[in-house]
């Protein structure tokens, strides 16, 4: 376990200890929301989420299949957080091994380690939970947009879900593709969208942001797409809706075959992809994107 955990959140790279204003400000957000459960003090600890804010529960698993939408705003997170500081005592320390910053995006991992005393019994319950949280700035600040609790660092079986409506976004997705169209794609995803780049793992530390929004992705669309043409076999492996129906998540294994346009050679390469997706504007917009995911059926 002890080896399994140094591979998921690992100390950084000497490259990548150095400290930079941006990493500063996320680790301060991180350090605000662990002082105000500590403290008692919610308005402190809400300060750093964003307004579209969105939680999962990892239920100790890395597969995102086993995931669930626990929170699908920053109110809904908000009323939580002021039960729980009212029932409970937090005596807990956290650390940040990890942030990874892009442009606009970030990535980062926390652990947080110690107890939780009830209030009225006295009694402790100790305390080990690791994070991954995604990040977007706005203006000069740093906001957490989402985070996965009690993240897992093994693949554990899990039951997959299906949902009819963001089966077809996908489809939607993948059609858009193989005709080539740039608007089609692009009118699926979320301005603010993060699109990543899993190398093959399952580990948040080995991660690269590949796309820092939409408008980004469509400029890269516009100079590739007139010269390969692309050809994709996907599947929905699963597809979830969180309670309140505006927040959903998905995985999809798929084949992407790609032809240039100047000469026969052509690629292929199966993939994992993991899908998050809101409708906050009224339709359903991919908000984040993690192709190469490393898991298996």
């Amino acid at each position: 376990m002890y080896l399994i955990l140094l591979a998921l959140f690992a100390l950084p790279s000497l490259a990548e200890a150095g400290e930079t204003p941006e990493t500063i400000l996320i680790r301060q957000m991180l350090s605000n929301d662990i002082s105000g459960y500590r403290r008692g003090n919610a308005e402190l600890a809400l300060g750093g989420y964003g307004e579209h804010f969105v939680s999962y529960l990892g239920h100790q698993n890395g597969d995102p299949r086993a995931w669930t939408i626990r929170h699908e705003s920053r109110d809904a997170l908000a009323g939580q957080m002021a039960a729980d500081i009212q029932a409970s005592r937090y005596e807990v320390t956290r650390t940040v091994p990890h942030i990874l910053v892009r442009a606009t995006h970030a990535i980062a991992t926390s652990i947080d380690s110690g107890q939780v005393v009830d209030r009225q019994s006295g009694a402790a319950t100790p305390v080990y939970t690791q994070r991954l949280w995604t990040f977007r700035k706005t203006e000069n600040d740093w906001h957490a947009t989402a985070v996965v609790e009690d993240l897992g660092d093994t693949l554990l079986p899990a039951t997959p879900g299906s949902d009819a409506a963001i089966i077809e976004v996908l489809q939607s997705e993948e059609q858009a593709w193989e005709e080539g169209s740039t608007s089609g794609i692009i009118g699926l995803f979320d301005e603010h969208f993060t699109g990543y780049d899993g190398r093959s793992t399952f580990a948040p530390t080995t991660w690269k942001i590949t796309f820092s929004g939409a408008e980004e992705m469509e400029k890269w669309l516009d100079k590739r797409l007139p010269y390969v043409q692309y050809d994709l076999d996907r599947e929905v492996l699963h597809a979830a809706i969180g309670a309140k129906g505006s927040e959903a998540l998905a995985v999809t294994r798929e084949t992407v075959a790609i032809t240039h346009a100047k000469g026969p050679a052509k690629h292929s390469k199966e993939r994992y992809v993991l899908w998050t997706l809101s409708r906050r504007s009224g339709s359903w917009k991919i908000t984040n994107m993690l192709y190469d995911l490393g898991i298996a059926d």
